[in-house]
């Protein structure tokens, strides 16, 4: 090692990574509550296939943001 504190630690990784997961399992639940009140005719709101959509749903939003904001930030 250089002595030069790196730029992208692992540790770094890490809370980034436990703050995708904490924000993508936030907007899931969003999503999961406002499908919760909604009349469908072929998914109940508390269903299982209901709950993983949202989840994947919240996943997808999620990484959007943390894929723009990076290509704001640096790439741009």
């Amino acid at each position: 090692m250089t002595g030069f504190p790196m730029e992208l630690s692992p540790f770094m990784f890490f809370i980034i990574s436990l703050a995708f997961l904490g924000i993508s399992f936030s907007m899931g639940i969003l999503i999961h509550s406002a499908f919760m009140y909604e009349d469908k005719n072929n998914m109940k709101g508390d269903s299982k296939k209901s709950w993983i959509l949202c989840m994947i749903a919240g996943t997808g939003i999620t990484g959007w943001m943390f894929y723009y904001g990076y290509y704001m930030n640096f790439v741009r």
